[in-house]
C-alpha cells in the first residue's frame, strides 16, 4: 500500500509545479527611450559642466554649514561669529561663481512666459525686460536669414563649422575691441580706483605767488582793494582835453566814478572855434 501510495504520489503532480505550468512565460520588460545627448558644441557654449560643478561644491558647503549648526545644537554652544562669517562668504563666493556661469549663457537665450499664476508674477517682469523690442526683433530675424541664406544647401556638419568660424571672428574682434578700450582707460586714468594721473606738485615758491596772485584778485573783485594807481604809475596821456586830464589827475579815487562832461575849469581858457561858434550863435539869434 505504501509502494502504491507513493507511486499514486508520484504519479500526482504538486500543486506548485501545476502552478509553474499555468503560468504564462515572462514578459519581457519595455525597452526605455535612448536618452538623446546634447551636442559638444551646445554642451560647450552653455557651460553645463562648470556649473555642475559649482552646483555640487555649493550643495556641499551648505551640507557642511548645517552639520555644523546640529552639532552646536546637540552640544548646546554657541558657535563664534569668525566662524559664522567665514562660512557665509563661502557659501557667497559659491552662489556667486554660479550666477557668474549663468550669466553668460542667460545673454544668448530668451524666457518668453505663457501663463501668468501668483508663483511666476513676481519675476515676470524680469523675463520680460529679456524681450527685444518689435523693430529689434524684425532686424534680428533679418540678419539671421541674410547670414544662414549661404549656408543651407550645405551639410549640417559643413553649417556648424561655417557659423563656428563666424563666431570666432566676432568674438576675435570683440576682444580686440575690448583691448583697446582697456588700453585708453589705462592710458587717461578712467575706472581706476586711483584716479587719472596725478600731476607733479608745485615748489612752495610758485605755490605762494600763486596764491598771492589769487589773494589780490579776490581782494579786488570784492571790496575793490588794489585799484588805486600809485603817483609814480600815472601817465597822463597829452591827447587828453584839460578838464578830463585834471580830474583824472584829481579825483583818483578807490570807487569814485567822476561824470566831467560838460565842466570847465576856472582858469582854463576857452578855445576860440567855442567863442566862434557860440558867436555865430548869438547873430542868429
Amino acid at each position: 500500500m505504501a509502494a502504491m501510495g507513493g507511486g499514486v504520489t508520484q504519479g500526482q503532480p504538486h500543486p506548485p509545479q501545476l502552478q509553474q505550468q499555468q503560468q504564462p512565460p515572462p514578459q519581457q520588460p519595455p525597452q526605455q527611450p535612448a536618452v538623446e545627448a546634447l551636442n559638444a558644441a551646445v554642451q560647450q557654449q552653455l557651460n553645463l559642466e562648470h556649473v555642475k560643478i559649482r552646483a555640487i561644491s555649493l550643495f556641499k558647503a551648505i551640507s557642511r554649514i548645517l552639520e555644523d549648526f546640529d552639532a552646536y545644537a546637540r552640544t548646546n554652544t554657541t558657535p563664534k561669529w569668525q566662524d559664522i562669517l567665514g562660512q557665509y562668504s563661502m557659501v557667497n563666493l559659491e552662489l556667486f561663481n554660479i550666477v557668474d556661469e549663468i550669466r553668460k549663457v542667460s545673454k544668448a537665450f530668451v524666457v518668453h512666459p505663457k501663463n501668468v499664476n501668483a508663483e511666476n508674477s513676481t519675476i515676470l517682469p524680469v523675463m520680460l525686460s529679456s524681450k527685444l523690442l518689435p523693430e529689434m526683433e524684425i532686424d534680428d530675424n533679418s540678419k539671421k536669414e541674410q547670414l544662414l541664406q549661404g549656408l543651407q544647401n550645405l551639410p549640417v556638419a559643413s553649417q556648424i563649422e561655417k557659423l563656428k568660424a563666424r563666431i570666432d571672428m566676432i568674438a576675435a574682434a570683440c576682444e580686440s575691441a575690448e583691448k583697446v578700450l582697456s588700453d585708453t582707460r589705462k592710458a587717461y586714468g578712467f575706472g581706476t580706483r586711483q584716479g587719472p594721473t596725478i600731476t607733479p606738485t608745485l615748489d612752495k615758491a610758485q605755490a605762494a605767488k600763486i596764491q598771492e596772485q589769487e589773494n589780490l584778485l579776490r581782494a579786488a573783485v570784492n571790496h575793490g582793494e588794489g585799484l588805486r594807481v600809485s603817483g609814480d604809475q600815472r601817465q597822463i596821456t597829452p591827447d587828453l582835453p584839460m578838464h578830463l586830464v585834471d580830474v583824472l589827475h584829481v579825483g583818483d579815487g578807490m570807487q569814485n566814478v567822476v561824470d566831467a562832461s560838460g565842466m570847465y575849469q576856472r582858469n582854463t581858457p576857452l578855445q576860440s572855434n567855442t567863442l566862434t561858434a557860440q558867436n555865430a550863435l548869438l547873430q542868429v539869434r
